[in-house]
């Protein structure tokens, strides 16, 4: 019985100190299990890595992500409202999480998430990193916001009387109301919906009848309000979906030209609408006014199938939007479409005037219109005449030649001065037909792609010397068979000249070349 009594003692010992050591590895488990390096905060955005990404998700239920391009100036501006964004959204105690990933040191991760556009905000909730809701395009911390905070409660202020609809349609510019009879049917779910995916526009609702009344508003409607008054009107059902309304109201919100600019540009590329009429001009032109009044009112005709915009080529922050659709100053004004979803550019090769953009437009979206190419096909014939033809694949050929002086006409075929012209460089062309070292061409610069700066509107004249190094001479003179006569002789010896220069120099240098070479080898 005693030894019983003690085999039992020495195995409540043995437990109770299994217990106490398992006690004891749970602990130290536990304090494992939450010991965590806490993840870099700037100015209340966390900064995400490959390697701390799991961790914020699991740490916060709602993150929204931006990730950033450096080099990008888009990016860098939208980071600068970002983090206004999460600075007023941590002061608030909002249960949104702000954080930031910089693609360019996190390809990977990038990569891994499967974002390729930049800059990109995406919100993860509850963790899930392969289904994240993304924000549309935002460009104010007050957009980002409002976005946040119309997915967490109501996404529309509820206006419940005449004095505050009032109020609220003079709040911006362009204002979206919704009179709904019923706030809890069905049908208002989609004008929540579309709320929600809308942050830079002010959304109301009501059912008041004295709203109802003042507005004219008979059934369930949507209503875009610019300028405080009644603008476009669309009539809803249960049938009317998130993608209609959003439709309706990017198609409307425009006016009938944008002209491009900072607080512009968002909305341009980002519109519903992707066949993009735009007009190149200069707005401190004297013929700005004439040339505006045809494009706008052109635009009436297409509304919801062509989005007719405004660049103005005096503006210097528009030069990267020149550059980009390879416009020279001295092109303007002129006219081009482009599609958004592929790019490809179509000139108008005509004067503009209601007619002739009217036409262009309806043969655009007939299909009928020719692509604008870096360059025409060499025409067969195209150095068998006096005025040689030049397009984008044999200018520079013909126009930087040692043996040959050229000199070229830039023209466009609409233009009426470049027409007055022609019969003028025909003249000349034959004085030269025959000549051994000078040639008489030109060139529609309107459809053919050149790298070279102009200096004049078109037509634009240019001597290009028989010399080695590659030069480009603008002719101002007088207009007359007499003046480009002498103009071409004098270029012509001055090119006799500064190419005899060129190949002394030459000379020199190879013989310099060889003389290193022999003190090289005697060493």
């Amino acid at each position: 019985m005693k030894e019983l009594l003690i085999s039992l003692i020495v195995v409540a010992w043995l437990c109770g100190t299994a217990a106490v050591n398992q006690t004891q590895d749970n602990a130290n488990v536990k304090v494992k299990k939450t010991k965590t390096n806490a993840i870099k905060e700037e100015k209340g955005v966390l900064v995400l890595k490959k390697s701390n990404f799991e961790q914020a998700l699991k740490q916060h239920k709602q993150l929204l992500v931006n990730f950033h391009a450096p080099f990008s100036g888009e990016s860098q501006s939208l980071a600068i409202e970002f983090t206004k964004a999460a600075e007023q959204l941590k002061a608030e105690s909002f249960k949104v999480h702000l954080g930031v990933i910089d693609v360019s040191s996190e390809k990977d991760l990038a990569k891994e998430l499967n974002v390729t556009a930049f800059p990109s905000l995406r919100l993860y909730i509850s963790g899930d990193k392969q289904n994240p809701v993304i924000c549309p395009v935002v460009k104010t911390a007050s957009s980002i916001i409002t976005w946040l905070k119309r997915r967490s409660g109501r996404s529309a202020q509820l206006i419940k009387n005449l004095a505050q609809a009032e109020i609220f349609i003079t709040v911006e510019d362009v204002v979206v109301l919704g009179f709904y009879e019923d706030l809890e049917k069905g049908g208002v779910e989609a004008f929540y919906a579309a709320a929600a995916d809308m942050p830079d526009l002010p959304f109301g609702v009501t059912k008041n009848k004295e709203v109802f009344l003042k507005y004219e508003i008979t059934k369930d409607t949507v209503v875009l309000f610019k300028a405080s008054k009644k603008s476009e009107v669309y009539e809803v059902s249960s049938e009317v979906s998130k993608t209609d309304l959003i439709q309706f109201i990017r198609v409307h919100e425009m006016d009938l030209v944008t002209e491009y600019n900072a607080m512009t540009s968002a909305k341009i590329l980002s519109s519903v609408i992707t066949n993009h009429l735009i007009l190149f001009d200069n707005k401190s032109e004297e013929n700005f006014g004439k040339n505006y009044e045809a494009f706008k009112n052109s635009a009436a005709a297409f509304i919801g199938k062509v989005l007719f915009v405004l660049i103005d080529t005096d503006e210097p922050r528009n030069g990267r939007i020149l550059e980009y659709f390879r416009v020279r100053a001295v092109e303007t004004p002129s006219v081009r479409m482009v599609n958004l979803t592929d790019n490809i550019q179509y000139q108008m090769q005509s004067e503009i005037t209601l007619d002739k953009m009217t036409a262009f437009c309806q043969k655009y979206l007939d299909g009928k219109a020719k692509p604008k190419l870096q360059s025409e096909p060499i025409p067969k014939d195209w150095d068998k005449h006096p005025v040689k033809e030049l397009v984008g694949s044999n200018f520079e050929k013909v126009g930087f030649n040692e043996e040959r002086n050229v000199f070229i006409m830039f023209y466009a075929p609409w233009s009426k001065e470049c027409q007055a012209l022609f019969q003028l460089w025909e003249k000349l062309g034959k004085v030269y037909e025959k000549h051994e070292s000078v040639v008489i061409a030109r060139i529609d610069a309107t459809a053919n792609d050149i790298n070279i700066l102009l200096q004049q509107r078109y037509p634009t004249l240019m001597f290009f010397p028989a010399v080695y190094s590659e030069k480009a001479i603008p002719y101002f003179g007088e207009r007359t068979l007499e003046a480009l006569v002498e103009f071409v002789e004098n270029q012509v010896e001055l090119a006799k000249e500064e190419k005899a220069k060129e190949e002394e120099e030459r000379k020199k240098y190879i013989e310099a070349q060889k003389l290193m070479e022999n003190t090289k080898e005697e060493l």
